[in-house]
């Protein structure tokens, strides 16, 4: 293949997904710290928006700068096939380049909600995430390599039909906080409690579920982030737990 064809990433698709997780996380951090700084007496509201607005701060410019970093990659990268070769330019002009007569497998697949292919040759896996004209790049690579493509329909996502199963111990404490009888004999079942429990709930689950693999580099694991958002959760229920009980003025 002689004529230079060139790919580029679907910015509009990427931008409305980001924007809309970004928008649920900050919306779902301020509901928790808002809920959360009423259970604490008026006279140490003072100290706990102290100490967690710069925090809050921290969070939100994290969230937006992580935003705008991802659009100008992807706004920035681009594919490339000439003379036999499959280019893949980053956002710094970086090119990774593949011969499309070395591919031994051609796999269509979904990730994170993005339509992927993925490239292997002896010496590597070369995965490429929302491209625009998936199917005209598919063809090419067809065309030339002689390998048929092949679709992998595994579910990418972290919660399925059996995510539910893992989560029977908030829901068994869920149901003894609306218990008279046991609530009498376990003073410390209360909806702070139970939130507690939940965030640890979930904080095993995610540290087991599986999650397929980005073949880029395992620090952008969506598990690790929301491990990460969940910690960060746990953190300020102890806080509030412990300015409740007095530990902070003792």
């Amino acid at each position: 293949m002689s004529e230079k064809k060139t790919f580029t990433y679907d910015v509009t698709y990427f931008r409305k997904k980001l924007l809309n997780r970004t928008w649920t996380i900050v919306i779902l951090f301020l509901l928790f710290v808002a809920y959360n700084s009423l259970q604490i007496p008026v006279e140490g509201r003072i100290q706990f928006f102290t100490l967690f607005v710069p925090l809050l701060a921290l969070f939100f410019w994290f969230l937006r700068r992580n935003y705008l970093k991802q659009i100008e990659i992807l706004s920035s990268g681009k594919v490339e096939l000439e003379g036999g070769l499959l280019k893949q330019f980053d956002s710094n002009g970086n090119c990774a380049s593949i011969r499309i007569k070395d591919l031994e497998k051609i796999t269509l697949d979904k990730f994170r909600g993005y339509d992927r292919v993925i490239l292997e040759t002896k010496e590597k896996i070369h995965p490429i995430v929302n491209i625009k004209n998936r199917e005209e790049l598919i063809s090419i690579l067809e065309n030339i390599s002689g390998i048929k493509k092949e679709e992998d329909l595994t579910d990418d996502s972290l919660w399925n039909r059996k995510t539910p199963i893992y989560f029977i111990p908030s829901m068994i404490a869920l149901l003894m906080l609306y218990i008279p009888m046991v609530k009498v004999k376990f003073p410390i079942l209360n909806p702070e409690f139970l939130g507690l429990f939940f965030n640890i709930n979930l904080i095993i689950y995610l540290l087991y579920a599986p999650e397929k693999e980005n073949h880029i580099d395992s620090k952008f694991s969506l598990k690790r982030r929301l491990i990460f958002i969940s910690l960060v959760v746990f953190f300020f229920q102890v806080y509030t737990q412990l300015e409740k009980v007095g530990w902070f003025k003792s």
